[in-house]
Parts: C-alpha cells; structure tokens; sequence
C-alpha cells in the first residue's frame, strides 16, 4: 500500500497492517499503542534533523519491526551522526516529558531510545558506529567489525531473551527482536 505526502512516498505491506491490527486487538492494556507512539516519534526526530540539514526524504517504509527512511545524498559524516542521534534524543526527551504525567507512555520512549543506541546493524547505535569507523577504516573492515559487535551485542539480548520467556511464560518480544536482528546480520550482506 502506498500513500504520497508531498515528495515522499509512505509505503506499507497489508501484513504489516494486519500484524500490527492482530496485536492491537489482543493488548488489553494499550501498550502496543504506546510502543507504536514512541517508534512514530523516534522517526520524527531523524526527519526533523533531516529537514534541519535539508536532506530530501525519498521514502518512509513501515514494516512489523522497524521503520526504514528511505533519503538523498546527506552532506557531511557529522550530518549523517546527528540525524542518527535525533531518533534516540527525541525518544529521550519524550521520556523526560512524559515519566511525571504517565509511566506506561515514557518507559517505551526510554526503552527505544537506549534500545536504538545498541551497536548493532539496523539500529541507530550500529549507523553511528559505521560512522565512526569509516574515519579509519577501510569499508569491507568497518562492516567485519560492525558484524563482529552486532553479534557480541546479540548474543546477551537473545539470552535475557529467553531467560525473560521462560520465566513469564508469555513475554517473547525480547527474543523476537533479537531474532529479527539476528536475521538481519545474517540476510545483509
């Protein structure tokens, strides 16, 4: 499904409707949608910072995990950094705003926030890594290292993951996101 807003084409697939539609009906307690706010605002921080550096959005693609922003050349590697940062910051700052008034709305801004700052490939913290280290290194090194540490940062999520699903009974997101990123180390090549 496609939808345009002014240049920038806004792209979602029906299982990504119907998957977010199935676990909307089943949370009883709405923190689906609270989750779903802090993820639509952590965006909105890179496309704020996008704007501030006049970097054309192509496309915004909402998928079950994530959400990829899809742009045009950025200028410079310390534009590039703080475009990444600006997710993290805004989930951060919603945090600060929201914990006085409501608990269930600011612990999954925090969450995301440190969350995104996880070294590790698809997240902001890996992006911010690779930057890094392009400064040094060479491409093909900077990704070996970059797979190396999303690996090592894995492997405790993916173990907490199921210490966490194995002592509730029923909370698997933890190990559904480390296998989802795992899945991502091992697809992208």
């Amino acid at each position: 499904m496609k939808l345009r807003l002014g240049k920038t084409d806004v792209i979602t697939g029906y299982g990504t409707i119907a998957a977010v539609t199935a676990v909307l009906l089943i949370d009883r307690e709405n923190r689906v949608i609270c989750c779903i706010l802090a993820a639509l605002l952590h965006e909105c921080g890179h496309l704020i910072m996008m704007r501030r550096f006049r970097v054309t959005v192509k496309t915004v693609r909402l998928r079950v995990f994530d959400i990829l922003i899809e742009s045009g050349g950025i200028q410079s590697p310390s534009a590039d950094a703080l475009i990444t940062l600006a997710g993290p910051m805004m989930n951060l700052l919603c945090f600060v705003l929201f914990i006085p008034w409501s608990e269930k709305l600011a612990l999954p801004h925090l969450a995301l926030g440190v969350f995104n700052l996880l070294p590790v490939m698809s997240l902001d913290g890996g992006h911010l890594l690779h930057i890094f280290l392009q400064k040094k290194y060479s491409s093909m090194a900077c990704d070996k290292i970059l797979r190396l540490t999303t690996f090592i940062t894995i492997l405790p999520l993916m173990t907490a993951g199921i210490f966490l699903l194995l002592n509730s009974g029923y909370n698997y997101s933890l190990l559904a996101i480390s296998l989802y990123l795992t899945a991502v180390l091992f697809l992208k090549k």
